[in-house]
């Protein structure tokens, strides 16, 4: 049995489920963020073992029964309720996430992938190193709240700056809502000024490409688009995902160079990774690394190229189930 965390609205989920529907292979979808309220777990630990159950309203799940967990954009455990402090509801809400993800990782289930893996995957500084370390190309970084190490940085050659992390999920009004998109942008040395001390900033050499790639890895196998948009360009945004609402990007399939599979493999077995969305700009010089989320939704690849993505996905946590079957029988 799979199980799939994710929140009620997601796109890329609901690609894989249909692809899972035509295996005939038992899936159940969950999301963390309805416990404590709306989701019971019950764990009983006992010769070396977790067992119990998960349940909702709709459906209970063996914990021995489940073969692959596919954690796409679970929210966390929410333990809100009238009359409870908000320092109260923080603690409780950590209580559920600690038991939660703790009997699951005990479980011998493949995973796709760890929440905590994630996490640590997600460390941009920590990414270009490790890239690097895997034979690919990285650029030129630097990583300050100095204003003075920031002028002289951007001084030196054409420079972007870029988040280190997404934005908080708000729209800009500041209410709750949609996340706030931040574009990676060049950077001249008088835009330089004493607000970057307010915060660690990333500033990255420039690179102009020929065209950018967004490679998705699902196990073994990978899908890659040829991003060909103004991204780069005098005057243009140095960011491609600009222009992902225009008439101005076009997306091809596009064949991945053995050393680019071979540096993305070592990736993701140095992060213990299954899945990761790699975004390359390629010039002259070769496919530059720049950053991989191990979370990347994956539909507007397949949509625009036809390329089978959910389907791997599928054919990798279908495997999982079997290998589970086969165990537990013998």
């Amino acid at each position: 049995m799979i199980l799939l965390l994710t929140r009620p609205l997601d796109p890329t989920a609901d690609m894989v489920i249909r692809e899972l529907g035509t295996t005939g292979t038992p899936v159940v979808r969950m999301d963390p963020g309805d416990l404590p309220h709306a989701v019971e777990l019950t764990g009983h630990f006992e010769q070396g073992q977790w067992r119990g159950r998960l349940t909702d309203a709709h459906r209970e799940v063996d914990l021995t029964e489940v073969s692959a967990v596919y954690n796409r954009r679970p929210n966390p455990p929410q333990a809100a309720a009238p009359g409870l402090r908000p320092q109260d509801a923080e603690w409780a809400s950590n209580e559920c996430y600690e038991g939660f993800f703790g009997i699951l990782y005990s479980l011998p289930a493949l995973w796709l992938n760890r929440p905590d893996r994630n996490r640590t995957a997600s460390l941009k500084a920590l990414q270009l190193p490790v890239a690097h370390s895997c034979g690919l190309l990285t650029p030129t970084t630097l990583v300050t709240n100095s204003p003075f190490d920031a002028k002289e940085f951007v001084s030196e050659a054409p420079s972007v700056i870029k988040t280190l992390r997404g934005v908080p999920q708000r729209d800009a009004d500041d209410a709750a809502g949609h996340p706030l998109i931040v574009y990676t942008w060049e950077v001249s040395p008088q835009e330089v000024n004493d607000t970057v001390s307010q915060a660690l900033c990333q500033f990255q050499r420039r690179i102009v490409p020929h065209y950018e790639v967004r490679l998705i890895a699902v196990g073994t196998q990978m899908f890659a688009a040829r991003i060909d948009s103004p991204s780069g360009q005098d005057g243009e945004i140095t960011d491609w995902r600009a222009y992902q609402l225009t008439d101005r990007i076009y997306y091809t399939p596009i064949a991945v160079p053995d050393e680019i599979r071979e540096g993305v493999l070592a990736y993701l077995a140095a992060f213990q990774l299954l899945y990761g969305a790699f975004d390359f700009m390629v010039d002259a010089e070769g496919w530059h690394f720049l950053e991989a989320n191990p979370n990347g939704q994956f539909a507007f690849v397949e949509h625009a190229t036809g390329q089978p993505i959910a389907r791997a996905v599928a054919d990798l946590l279908v495997q999982a189930d079997a290998e589970h079957a086969t165990t537990r029988s013998g």
